[in-house]
C-alpha cells in the first residue's frame, strides 16, 4: 500500500470517528441488509426517533450512508456496501481477538479458582 498524505488520514480518522459508536454500527448492520426509514430504525434500535435521526444526520454528513425520498419517506442506505465489508472484517478481527484473549486468560483463571478454592 502506498503512502497517503496527512488529509487522507484526517479524512479516515474522522469517518471511522463516526463509525466508534454501538448504535452507529449496529445501523450498518442493519442498512447492510435493506434501506429503511428513520421509524424502522428506531424501532429495532429500541431507540427514540429524535436520537435515531441525530445518529443518521452525523453518519450522512460523513459520507456513511445516503438517502432516497419516497413520496413521504426517506428511506436510508449504506453510501458505499464496502462501509459494511470493513465493518464486518473488524468484527471477524474482534472476535479472533477475544477468543485469544479468552485462551490466554484460561490457565491463569484456573489458577486463581483453585487458590480461591483453598482460602
Amino acid at each position: 500500500m502506498e503512502p497517503k498524505d496527512a488529509a487522507f488520514y484526517d479524512i479516515k480518522a474522522r469517518i471511522i470517528a463516526v463509525l466508534a459508536n454501538p448504535k452507529r454500527l449496529e445501523i450498518i448492520d442493519l442498512l447492510n441488509v435493506k434501506e429503511r426509514t428513520v421509524t424502522d430504525l428506531a424501532s429495532v434500535l429500541g431507540l427514540a426517533q429524535a436520537a435515531t435521526s441525530q445518529h443518521l444526520s452525523v453518519m450522512r454528513k460523513a459520507g456513511v450512508v445516503e438517502t432516497r425520498k419516497e413520496g413521504n419517506f426517506v428511506f436510508y442506505r449504506l453510501a458505499d456496501p464496502r462501509i459494511a465489508a470493513a465493518c464486518g472484517v473488524m468484527s471477524r478481527a474482534v472476535v479472533e481477538l477475544l477468543l485469544s484473549q479468552q485462551a490466554r486468560l484460561r490457565p491463569i483463571l484456573a489458577v486463581a479458582r483453585r487458590e480461591r478454592a483453598v482460602a
